[in-house]
């Protein structure tokens, strides 16, 4: 009998590893796992291009994860042999060649790092600045763009629904104080077009799109949604909502919140879920709301007016539903307010006296502060109620604090600049005027407004230059060229602005804005006998006429007529302020509104007459 040496299990396990060496297990494991990572790492990108479902990629997930045990399990029990696969236990070890594939493992490792390696270099540079090698800057990175989400419903009447939830969302992205997001009518402009990603960031100025679809029908509703980089095309974040139409709150704000948590916004996650709120449990208030929002954002693209009372009557049902549900309150009180203005378009539409039109904005504002979810909210709300309250200096701090809390908020600014023209405070509209321009510098209807509040508070310079700006890029927009026209005659640019008078002439404008600019024109060319014939015709009585009299009259150099036609007109106290953003409007001869700017120790420049005004009889 042979007596076999005593060994230990040390012994034993150290063979083990030996023979684990020499069948190329480990290296069958490492070259698993390496190669592993990279079909994930690829698999992820292409599964961002062609939108494919989350589920897709964690299951290939868990299938590489299942497929390691068996992989060992073969490179254990079979080995390749130029004679094809063999079991191990077949193979004479003096025939093996596993020191031959060992090498090839080796370099299939070698290789899978080299590609895992490289794409790890290719990712950090999509983060860092190639010129400076540091993070890109925050300020520009956290933007975004959320583009109208396309109706998928077979019904088309349900296109007012998508729009509506592609406008809470803007609006709720919005409200996230370091996020930019592009105004509605940015976004809303690429509508229906088939435009490269990269192309709208680029016209936009923003590092990220949001897009997505809507399909509704019978009690299912499904809702896609997909956060792209604008700089690779990458997909941050992507999901499909299938669910009944009555999810449909808890949608949006999931939405919102998954969008504000992949950017990084800088506030805690219950700040950001309230931020992001919808602002009501119920879903029928929740769908008339998004109806106004759909209207009321038809009005500002399209300049049909028709749409605003539809608006606010959805808006109306909403908060009727919903008695608590304060941004349906607040849209409210944003059309009553544009039917106190009497020098808008459309500020007839409710048929109402100025009295009544003001008890109806009182008091949907008052309800939309009292139901306001969030404090900062209610600066803004009580910032609109103190203009039309003529507490001008109150609406103006309200709205700088609401500034400082929402630094990017476009509804905000335009709150604060038109707070500001009104009282014509010019040195504190320049400390803002790199802030207008940052916010508005690709929305047309906000540019419109931009040019005439600059001119109009005193920063002639500015709206000079940007009008020109603005002109190379909106040629076709009717209300930038008809306020640029303005300006470049205040300016004195008389021949510059001829060009853009023939521009309006050829325009869908109303007959009267038409033959405003005309008469700007002549008057500015001293063309006194063209300018008297035109003036003739804007003077014939009008349904609507109090405030195209007044400016056709201070055009003619004949600022006493303009005035005395005010006073006589018998005008209530909010009626006026709405000719208070003109430089040319003498408040000193209306006495309440003497009192009233004395009493907040307010000094409101103006002017006699514009500069291209005719010369006077």
């Amino acid at each position: 009998m042979v007596l076999l040496p005593d060994v230990g299990p040390g012994y034993r396990m150290g063979n083990l590893f030996s023979e684990l060496k020499r069948r190329n297990v480990v290296r069958v494991g490492i070259a698993y796992v390496v190669l592993s990572w990279v079909v994930l790492q690829v698999g992820d990108v292409l599964f961002d291009t062609f939108g494919t479902p989350d589920w897709v990629g964690k299951t290939l997930a868990v299938l590489l994860v299942l497929g390691f045990p068996f992989a060992c399990l073969f490179a254990w029990a079979f080995e390749l042999t130029p004679e094809g696969i063999k079991k191990t236990r077949d193979v004479d070890q003096s025939e093996s060649v596993t020191h031959s594939t060992g090498r090839t493992l080796n370099y299939v490792i070698i290789g899978a790092l080299v590609v895992a390696l490289g794409y790890f270099i290719w990712e950090r540079q999509g983060l860092v600045d190639p010129d400076t090698d540091a993070q890109p800057d925050a300020a520009i990175d956290k933007s975004i763009a959320v583009l109208p989400f396309v109706n998928m419903s077979s019904d088309q009447e349900q296109e007012w629904f998508a729009d509506g939830l592609t406008e809470e969302i803007l609006n709720a992205l919005a409200r996230t104080p370091d996020l930019l997001v592009a105004s509605r009518t940015s976004s809303f402009q690429f509508k229906g077009q088939n435009t490269d990603i990269s192309d709208i960031a680029t016209t936009l100025g923003v590092a990220h799109i949001l897009e997505g679809s809507v399909r509704r029908g019978g009690d299912r509703l499904r809702v896609t949604a997909q956060l792209i980089r604008a700089s690779d095309g990458f997909h941050l974040w992507s999901q499909t909502f299938d669910r009944k139409p009555e999810d449909v709150i808890a949608i949006q704000e999931d939405v919102a919140f998954e969008i504000a948590n992949a950017l990084e916004t800088a506030m805690d996650p219950e700040a950001l879920k309230q931020m992001v709120s919808a602002g009501t449990a119920s879903v029928a208030a929740y769908e008339a709301y998004l109806e106004g929002l759909a209207l009321e954002g038809s009005v500002g693209s399209t300049g049909n007016v028709d749409d605003w009372p539809r608006a606010m009557e959805a808006f109306v049902r909403a908060r009727n539903l919903d008695k608590e549900f304060s941004l349906a309150w607040f849209h409210e009180a944003i059309y009553w307010n544009t039917q106190l203005t009497v020098t808008n378009v459309g500020s007839e539409l409710s048929g109402l006296t100025s009295a009544a039109t003001h008890a109806y904005f009182t008091a949907a504002v008052d309800a939309a502060i009292e139901t306001a979810q969030s404090p900062a909210r209610v600066l803004l709300y009580r910032s609109m109620k103190a203009r039309a309250d003529l507490r001008f200096a109150d609406a103006i701090s309200f709205a700088e604090d609401f500034m400082a809390a929402f630094p990017n908020s476009i509804e905000g600014m335009e709150n604060l600049v038109l707070s500001i023209a009104v009282i014509r405070d010019t040195a504190n509209a320049r400390s803002h005027v790199d802030q207008l321009l940052e916010i508005s510098r690709d929305d047309p209807l906000l540019l419109n407004s931009l040019i005439n509040n600059l001119l109009f508070v005193g920063l002639v310079d500015e709206s000079v230059a940007l009008a020109e700006d603005v002109l190379e890029r909106y040629a076709e927009h009717s209300f930038i060229v008809y306020q640029a026209h303005r300006t470049l005659l205040w300016a004195g640019k008389v021949e510059e602005a001829r060009r853009w008078a023939q521009v309006i002439r050829g325009s869908e404008f109303p007959a009267e804005n038409i033959l405003l600019a005309e008469l700007r024109q002549a008057c500015a060319e001293g063309d006194t006998d063209a300018a008297r014939e035109l003036a003739a015709k804007l003077l014939e009585p009008r349904d609507s006429d109090t405030s195209v009299h007044y400016i056709t009259m201070q055009i003619m150099n004949r600022p006493d007529e303009a005035h005395r036609f005010l006073v006589e007109k018998d005008l209530d106290i909010h009626e006026l302020v709405s000719f208070m953003t003109y430089p040319y409007f003498n408040h000193t001869l209306f006495p309440e509104l003497v009192a009233s700017l004395e009493r907040q120790g307010i000094e409101r420049p103006f002017i006699e007459s514009p500069p291209y005004a005719c010369p006077a009889d």
